[in-house]
């Protein structure tokens, strides 16, 4: 059982000056004053074996309070030093889920674009142009430890049907995994591009994120949409030609020019 304070203050106080009266009679008398010093030194030393920490004034319950035990902020989780894009959270809520809470995190989460023999273009946010000749998926996940499972990309048109599914078995790392499916969606006229699109991601089956994105129509593709389809440039394109003063008009007045004849030309398709 330990003494109360006020005793071990006592014990110390008394150690001290024992030790003190017996240093100052060593010349009268060496065994009185050895008696002394040494009973001062034993009650010094019982206190220190007691309490070793009585020199402190810190009450020994505050010894963790210089540590966090609790757990960081899900904002620093996900941003800190590595770089989580916006766009791909969003994609994380509109599958269902709640992006502080799931184990396999989407960061980054677009498409890659290929036209001719062009490098591709990644697309994240921003509209794809429709002249492009193919697109890939790719999603970028994090774990927190090493994984198995079957990796799914689907991709879906404005009115909802699935242009493109592939589902592959990978073995994941912990940390970042960027990934992308071994094959490509061409892409021509005839899909429907008038709204967007989605790219669906799952994994074992449970969805990991939906991302959407959108079709920009390109120069080719407006030039072609004011042409008719045996290769004819209207009436009054004609016209214009004809008093040449098409020289001086920009790429949008031509285009200006089919505006009237759009809906005849798409009740013809």
């Amino acid at each position: 059982m330990s003494s109360s304070p006020n005793r071990r203050t006592y014990e110390i106080i008394g150690g001290v000056i024992l030790l003190m009266i017996g240093l100052g009679a060593i010349e009268s008398g060496a065994l009185p004053a050895l008696m002394i010093i040494a009973l001062g030194a034993f009650l010094l030393w019982r206190q220190f074996q007691n309490n070793p920490n009585w020199m402190s004034r810190r009450d020994p319950s505050e010894a963790y309070d210089e540590f966090d035990f609790s757990e960081p902020p899900v904002e620093m989780r996900q941003s800190g030093a590595e770089k989580v894009y916006a766009h791909a959270l969003k994609a994380v809520e509109r599958a269902g889920l709640n992006p502080d809470e799931v184990r396999v995190l989407p960061v980054d989460v677009g498409v890659m674009a290929f036209k001719g023999d062009q490098p591709p273009v990644v697309y994240r946010t921003q509209a794809i142009d429709d002249d492009v000749d193919y697109i890939q998926p790719f999603v970028q996940l994090r774990l927190p430890t090493k994984a198995v499972g079957r990796i799914k990309f689907e991709i879906l048109d404005s009115d909802g049907q699935a242009l493109f599914i592939r589902e592959e078995n990978r073995q994941l790392e912990r940390g970042r995994n960027l990934l992308t499916p071994s094959a490509r969606l061409p892409i021509h006229d005839a899909q429907a591009m008038q709204g967007g699109w989605q790219l669906r991601i799952s994994a074992d089956g449970m969805p990991l994120a939906t991302h959407k994105f959108e079709w920009h129509e390109s120069d080719t593709k407006r030039v072609r949409r004011h042409i008719t389809e045996d290769g004819e440039i209207s009436n009054e394109l004609r016209a214009a030609l004809a008093e040449n003063r098409l020289q001086k008009m920009s790429l949008d007045d031509l285009l200006g020019y089919q505006d009237g004849d759009e809906p005849a030309q798409q009740g013809r398709r």
